[in-house]
């Protein structure tokens, strides 16, 4: 019974560490792309949230940490997005590494996944909320929502691409700690 409640305070206290690591990592090197937005080391720490604590744990830290990044940056419109996009980024992510042989291009293949959800959630979420905060008639502001909102495809390619270059090491070292850490 003691070491049910132990795992659950390790859970917890892992969890929190990792909506940590991801809310640091996205305020921290903030690199200007283009359409507006930035590269930052929180993608990194998206999908390090998959590979250690798996598909729900692991996707509610990615999520909870880079919403937290887009409110404390003012970007509060983009936060309840942020929270739905890095959830599933993270879940795909972490769905393909565990039913994966645990090589490398399984990593790969995942955060390849994750990161292409996370560019169209993103462009999805901006041509919503370009049309939401746009006056005019419905087609004509759907239609210019949508081809304002793909200025940020290759910012958000950018990203992920930095995110997932960033995680494949960091990745490798947090299998190793996993495998010779004391249960």
């Amino acid at each position: 019974m003691e070491s049910s409640s132990n795992i659950k305070s390790t859970d917890l206290v892992l969890t929190g560490l990792m909506i940590a690591l991801v809310f640091i990592a996205g305020n921290i090197i903030k690199i200007p792309t283009v359409g507006g937005g930035y590269l930052h080391m929180g993608d990194s720490m998206v999908f390090l949230s998959a590979v250690v604590l798996g598909k729900r744990r692991g996707a509610f830290a990615a999520a909870v940490g880079m919403a937290l990044v887009d409110m404390f940056g003012g970007f509060y419109i983009w936060a309840p997005f942020t929270l739905v996009i890095k959830y599933v980024m993270a879940y795909i992510a972490a769905v393909v590494i565990r039913n994966g042989s645990g090589k490398r291009i399984v990593y790969v293949i995942g955060f390849v996944l994750g990161g292409a959800f996370m560019v169209i959630g993103y462009f999805i979420a901006g041509g919503i909320i370009t049309a939401i905060t746009t006056n005019g008639a419905l087609k004509t502001v759907i239609v210019g929502a949508f081809i304002t909102s793909a200025k940020d495809i290759v910012g958000n390619i950018l990203q992920a691409t930095f995110g997932i270059v960033v995680a494949l090491p960091l990745s490798a070292v947090a299998v190793k700690l996993k495998k010779h850490s004391v249960a």
